[in-house]
């Protein structure tokens, strides 16, 4: 079974990267910092057409291996959660979906999960049921980090900076010299730096 905090922080740890490419997708960083932060591309070796990457296999397997688990145990929202993982490592989020609503169903004071539907919601393009999931989580949990994380990096990516500031303050207030509180950080200067890009082009 996947560790769900190393998972968690799998997942923060790429949404910084995450938000630069959107914002420089979008037209709204230059390219500069791109540029300066990709690693080159790996050479590419000579593998038939019909083979599958290892990684899409490996993420297959994972995803099989906690369905033959759940066979046996089908409400097991460990198991639930697991998969539900399996799914959204795999880039499988609309999969991911019902997976994790079932896990919650079975523990609704799951927040690692609550936080996980959350980012499944947003990347499946529905903010506003990723922003409802993670008010559950923090008022279910209000020193859970994470979600407070996951809601101002919705909202920085949504353009709704100003709304982005108490989340990322709340981040960073309850992990402040650990990963939480560094990515926090690390969006705040984002803000900041958007905020006065947009006050130069008017």
């Amino acid at each position: 079974m996947i560790n769900r905090r190393l998972h968690t922080i799998g997942k923060l740890s790429a949404l910084s990267g995450a938000l630069v490419t959107a914002i420089i997708l979008s037209g709204c960083e230059g390219g500069n910092e791109a540029n300066s932060t990709m690693a080159p591309a790996p050479a590419q070796q000579s593998v038939p057409a019909s083979a599958p990457h290892p990684d899409v296999m490996s993420k297959s397997a994972q995803i099989e291996a906690v369905k033959a688990a759940l066979f046996d145990d089908p409400e097991n929202p460990q198991l639930l959660a697991a998969l539900g993982d399996s799914y959204f490592e795999a880039q499988r989020f609309q999969e991911a979906i019902p997976v994790y609503e079932k896990a919650i169903k079975a523990n609704a004071k799951d927040v690692d999960t609550l936080n996980d539907l959350a980012l499944a919601y947003f990347y499946t393009g529905n903010p506003d049921a990723a922003l409802t999931t993670l008010e559950k989580a923090t008022g279910s949990v209000p020193e859970y980090k994470f979600a407070w994380l996951s809601t101002g990096y919705i909202l920085i990516s949504i353009g709704r900076y100003d709304e982005a500031i108490p989340p990322l303050h709340k981040a960073k207030e309850l992990d402040p010299s650990g990963t939480v509180g560094i990515e926090a950080d690390n969006f705040l200067k984002k803000i900041e730096q958007l905020k006065a890009q947009k006050a130069g082009q008017g």
